[in-house]
């Protein structure tokens, strides 16, 4: 979530040990994947990707054509009231702990602008998992290890 100043609120990716990195000159984050909520610049978040925006509000025939994880069908909510739920949940790390199919950083962005948690993203791919029966189950897991964490605003490096 784009608060302002260059700064971004964003549920981090799953807690894993990446080594000492120096801090930010901008932000002084660290950039440690540790499965909070954090308030960073947006070059941290971007970590050198681009920024793909998330569209709200689409109309149904519109939703099911787009790739997933690119809209939603539900409003936004004011931006004044976006930013106010991202930084109440950041300021007493309100939202559990990351989990990629049940509480990932798309979850987090769809509910502080709309109220209601999803991950059309994870919804898609565990579509295709069922689709293809028992066959693509594995290749499921494999596709749900090897994406990695989305950061609520798509990244266009993305492979989703």
């Amino acid at each position: 979530i784009y608060v302002g100043d260059d700064m971004v609120i964003h549920l981090r990716g799953a807690a894993k040990k990446l080594g000492e990195l120096p801090a930010c000159h901008k932000c002084g984050d660290k950039r440690v994947e540790n499965g909070e909520i954090a308030k960073v610049c947006i070059d941290c978040f971007l970590d050198g990707a681009t920024l793909q925006i998330f569209d709200y509000g689409v109309p149904l025939l519109e939703f099911i054509a787009r790739k997933r994880g690119t809209c939603c069908q539900h409003d936004s909510k004011p931006p004044h009231e976006v930013i106010s739920t991202a930084t109440d949940l950041l300021e007493r790390n309100g939202f559990g702990p990351y989990d990629m199919l049940t509480n990932n950083c798309e979850h987090f962005a769809v509910y502080c602008k709309t109220g209601s948690a999803a991950s059309y993203q994870i919804a898609h791919h565990i579509e295709g998992v069922i689709a293809t029966g028992p066959a693509g189950m594995l290749a499921g897991a494999t596709v749900a290890v090897a994406c990695g964490v989305s950061k609520g605003v798509r990244k266009t490096s993305s492979s989703w």
